[in-house]
């Protein structure tokens, strides 16, 4: 056989693709205090503060967070009390906590996911603050 086999096994270069840039909090992590990143996150612990981060953020089903997000698009499976600022999307997963407020330009909501607050739609790639701005 010449040249690459047909069956060759790229799931390693894709599983570090996907890893890189990733930050978990794990489950029995508690943390209190603002979180920046430049990645995206997955969370399955505890958060006392805020969250910035310029990618996603996944909120797993055991995790909580007690402050402001602000990203480029979140999935909540678990309880959130602050408000959400995202330039692309929220989804909300059936069995998820939100009490606050979402800014964002595309809202998706499961049955049985529960939503305490207001939504405020923006135009795509804008960043919902007191006023809109683009995504730096």
């Amino acid at each position: 056989m010449l040249g690459k086999k047909k069956n060759d096994d790229c799931s390693a270069r894709v599983t570090k693709e996907c890893a890189e840039g990733l930050t978990t909090i794990a489950q029995g992590t508690n943390v209190k205090g603002t979180i920046t990143l430049e990645g995206n996150l997955r969370l399955d612990g505890i958060v006392d503060g805020d969250i910035s981060c310029k990618g996603k953020v996944v909120i797993g089903s055991q995790g909580k967070v007690e402050g402001n997000i602000s990203c480029y698009s979140v999935v909540l499976h678990g309880m959130l009390h602050g408000d959400i600022h995202v330039t692309e999307g929220v989804i909300m997963k059936s069995g998820c906590i939100m009490n606050g407020d979402i800014y964002t330009s595309k809202l998706e909501i499961e049955s049985k996911a529960r939503f305490n607050g207001t939504c405020k739609t923006t135009e795509e790639g804008m960043l919902a603050d007191k006023e809109e701005r683009p995504l730096e």
